[in-house]
């Protein structure tokens, strides 16, 4: 008693009511317990005798205030969280729409000054872009104004500048002066080479790439919409010369004329109090025409007669040996398409692209069936019948020195034992699982529309700055991997590995390309102050958040059931069709199956500088293709299970990992037979740049492949052996 007097207030109140509790009468009591008796359950009343309930104890009534303090606190949340609900609503009429960075809309009244931009002059046969203003062609009065640039813009060489023209809106223009080419041999002949490997000069307006058309609509007697319908242009930029036969012979034609024509849809329209006129560009295209500007008297007539049709003038084009001047012309059409729809002609695909793309989806779907069906049917059934057998066996208790048929359960004692050559598998394990986070994101935001095509260079920035931040996922799952097996060590050598070792492989060949472009003095070289920013992202960024990943791996390891003994036993020869090259053949080729469609547009558009935008079907092909590799490699960790061999740690990451090796093979023979189909003489340099950069997106393939059949070949195993209980 006196223990509870020292409790203040509720020592009180516990006194008074075990007071009155005594001195109640035996009826109240009974009548008191009633409600107690009829809250509890019903199976505990019918075994155990009925029972005065003893007195309150401190305990309930502080149980009791606590309750309903957790229960003011509850209400107090709820109305906070309706008057800030209230607020919100509140707030909605004053709040204006917003737009992506890049993307917001601008009118242009009559006559405005609206300046293009000239990016690189690039070639899908050489792949090495040169500046516009690097190259003999026309130089703007004064210094030309630079466009901003995101990182995205600089490592893809997409940088623009002012153009050396200017256009005036809803005006047009015939055979505007440009400016007159130098006629130096030098210039002329470095002219005559950038003719010779298709190079194109590109245009954008308004934010909108110049897409090329072949011919003008005036040619066909059409509309320009029904030309770009029948056309659907996909070139971005138009050629700055061609390639000609005349009298017998190759003769180079420089194009040093070319007319834009510009979509706009009209948000204004004149009234009779305001005769103001708003429009907004739509899309802008561009055709070239070559026509022979040397004789000062005579190139304005032979201009206008170029601008009206461009291949059938009745003059002669302009050789690359003459004196050149340069035009331009400008066609306003009215157009009554919508704004936010004017990328939808770019962007759309064709019939046989829908038709190719879905075809692949479906038999990527009717192959993952196939494997599920092996996986559910052959797989999960055997691994049942196996535990029946166990039970009929030795009942509960296994015993792993029995002479049963189960073969995967005699190895209980053997596999969790350390793999070989861990820190390497640790390292590809944790780059593998950093990538896969750092596109699984970027796959949404994609997906939920952040990465417009206005915004150019957005998906790549995001992706770079994306994979160094993702550091601290990468760190964390090698290290869980490393962690869970007795090795103090090389853990610091596991992170600084982890963090240094494939980056430093991309960097290393990306810096090699650099080189190489510099060497040439193509613009596509990255410039010093940008590799001073990625070496900081990578030591500045990926190197601590690597750290601080290990540091949480490293505290919580992956745990196993069973425990290795010391001694390992001996594991049986098997077939040749159960090693690992046959496993890697046999599964890589079925998972490069799966979106061999998908690459191979992928390669042939950026191969010939088109725009990709296709992340509905990518994110369909990738979402199967992880499937594809849980699955297969399940099959393929049982079947090794099966012949007693607990060596499946390497054959669980390489199996799904070989996809990326025929995903490499099968896109460098695509590469090759695309170029000699489209163009003749392509140098040795941009065959080996263009196949460095298909090596590193399939390493990257395969590190993604590798660590999901790793991680989901590790869920199975420890599934399936957490229910034997081995002596």
């Amino acid at each position: 008693k006196q223990s509870v007097l020292h409790h203040g207030h509720h020592g009180r109140q516990l006194e008074r009511s075990t007071i009155l509790w005594e001195q109640a009468p035996p009826d109240l009591r009974r009548s008191l317990a009633a409600p107690a008796r009829l809250s509890s359950s019903k199976s505990r009343a019918a075994h155990r005798p009925r029972t005065v309930p003893s007195p309150p104890t401190e305990g309930s009534f502080l149980s009791l205030e606590t309750r309903n303090l957790s229960m003011g606190r509850a209400g107090a949340g709820i109305i906070a969280f309706g008057l800030a609900m209230a607020c919100v609503l509140l707030a909605l009429p004053g709040c204006e729409g917003f737009y992506l960075p890049g993307v917001a809309p601008q009118d242009f009244a009559l006559g405005d000054i609206i300046q293009p931009r000239v990016g690189r002059v690039s070639s899908a046969k050489t792949h090495i872009p040169f500046d516009y203003y690097e190259l003999p062609l026309c130089d703007p009065e004064g210094r030309p104004k630079d466009a901003p640039a995101n990182l995205g813009e600089i490592l893809s060489a997409d940088r623009y500048h002012s153009a050396p023209f200017q256009v005036h809106a809803l005006v047009n223009e015939t055979c505007t002066l440009m400016c007159e080419l130098s006629s130096s041999k030098e210039d002329q002949q470095l002219r005559q080479a950038l003719i010779m490997d298709a190079y194109n000069v590109r245009i954008r307006m308004d934010n909108m790439p110049a897409m090329f058309l072949d011919a003008k609509p005036s040619q066909n007697q059409v509309t320009l919409q029904t030309e770009v319908k029948i056309e659907a242009p996909k070139e971005n930029g138009y050629p700055l010369g061609s390639v000609r036969i005349r009298e017998g012979r190759r003769t180079l034609v420089l194009h040093n004329h070319f007319t834009l024509w510009i979509e706009y849809h009209q948000v204004k329209a004149p009234t009779a109090e305001d005769k103001s006129v708003r429009a907004r560009i739509i899309s802008v295209y561009v055709t070239a025409s070559s026509y022979d500007s040397s004789e000062k008297s005579t190139w304005r007539e032979n201009c206008e007669k170029a601008s009206d049709s461009p291949f059938q003038t009745g003059t002669e084009p302009q050789l690359v040996k003459k004196p050149t001047r340069m035009t331009y012309s400008v066609r306003w059409v009215h157009v009554h398409n919508r704004w936010a729809t004017r990328w939808d002609h770019i962007l759309a695909m064709d019939s046989y692209e829908h038709e190719t793309n879905w075809s692949s989806l479906i038999n990527t779907i009717l192959l993952l069936l196939l494997l599920g069906f092996l996986v559910a049917v052959i797989l999960l059934r055997a691994v049942k019948n196996d535990f029946a057998t166990l039970r009929e066996l030795d009942g509960d208790d296994l015993d792993l020195d029995d002479n049963s048929n189960v073969a995967w359960k005699k190895l209980a004692r053997d596999v969790f034992r350390q793999p070989r050559r861990l820190f390497v598998l640790s390292v590809l394990y944790g780059n593998g699982c950093q990538l896969l986070s750092m596109i699984t994101i970027q796959m949404l935001f994609a997906l939920l529309g952040f990465y417009s095509p206005s915004n150019r260079g957005s998906f790549l920035t995001y992706s770079v700055v994306g994979y160094a931040f993702m550091a601290v996922v990468g760190g964390r799952s090698s290290s869980k991997l490393f962690g869970s097996f007795p090795d103090e060590l090389a853990r610091r050598k596991l992170v600084l590995a982890t963090a240094t070792v494939i980056p430093g492989v991309v960097f290393g060949t990306f810096f090699t390309i650099n080189l190489v472009l510099w060497s040439l003095g193509s613009s596509g070289a990255t410039p010093f102050l940008t590799l001073l920013f990625l070496m900081f992202l990578w030591f500045g960024v990926t190197l601590p958040l690597t750290f601080l990943g290990s540091y949480l791996g490293f505290k919580t390891p992956y745990e196993y059931p069973i425990r290795p003994t010391k001694i390992p036993r001996l594991v049986p020869e098997k077939s040749c069709l159960m090693s690992l090259p046959a496993l890697a053949s046999f599964s890589g080729l079925i998972l490069y199956s799966m979106m061999f469609i998908q690459v191979f547009q992928i390669v042939q558009k950026l191969w010939l500088h088109q725009f990709v935008y296709m992340f509905g079907f990518l994110f369909l092909s990738g979402t199967f293709f992880i499937i594809g590799c849980i699955e297969i490699t399940i099959i393929a960790v049982y079947l090794t299970l099966c012949y007693e061999d607990y060596n499946w740690w390497w054959r669980a990451f390489l199996v799904p990992a070989s996809s990326g090796l025929f995903m490499f093979i099968g896109t460098v023979t695509y590469q090759s037979m695309l170029t000699a189909e489209l163009f003749e003489n392509v140098q040795f340099v941009t065959m080996w740049m263009m196949t460095s950069y298909l090596g590193m997106s399939c390493l990257a393939v395969s590190l993604i492949a590798g660590s999901v059949g790793l991680w989901s070949s590790m869920w199975f195993v420890k599934a399936i052996y957490s229910r034997c209980k081995p002596d």
